[in-house]
């Protein structure tokens, strides 16, 4: 039965380490406006087709990643943005954010792991 179970992770495990042929990556580094790493930054991934937006923070080195990620072959699919921490508008209870800096828009193609760095551009 441990065997099973061992043989049934490791297949798993292998099935996960492939880049998937028809899915792309994105990864990148989250910058301050003075070029040094931005650690715990929240970034936005938008996807402009579907005017859908992912948001993950980035790690204690300013690193982030995207994965599983729709193909785009047009260069405009894809944005990334820099957010502001959450803060309450006063009187709405309503937390909201700000987009501090905007990467420009790049293509994602099958297989691919794109790097991507984004930078806020307001102090």
């Amino acid at each position: 039965m441990i065997r099973l179970v061992l043989t049934a992770l490791l297949v798993t495990l292998a099935f996960d380490a492939q880049a998937s042929p028809d899915t792309c990556r994105i990864t990148g580094t989250a910058y301050d406006y003075t070029g040094h790493p931005l650690p715990a930054a929240v970034i936005g991934l938008m996807d402009r087709q579907t005017k859908q937006t992912t948001y993950r923070a980035a790690d204690a080195n300013a690193a982030f990643a995207f994965a599983d990620l729709p193909v785009d072959i047009s260069g405009q699919r894809y944005r990334l943005d820099v957010v502001s921490p959450a803060i309450e508008v006063t009187g709405s209870h309503i937390p909201t954010r700000s987009i501090l800096g905007i990467a420009p828009a790049f293509a994602c193609g099958a297989g691919q792991r794109v790097r991507a760095d984004v930078k806020v551009e307001v102090r």
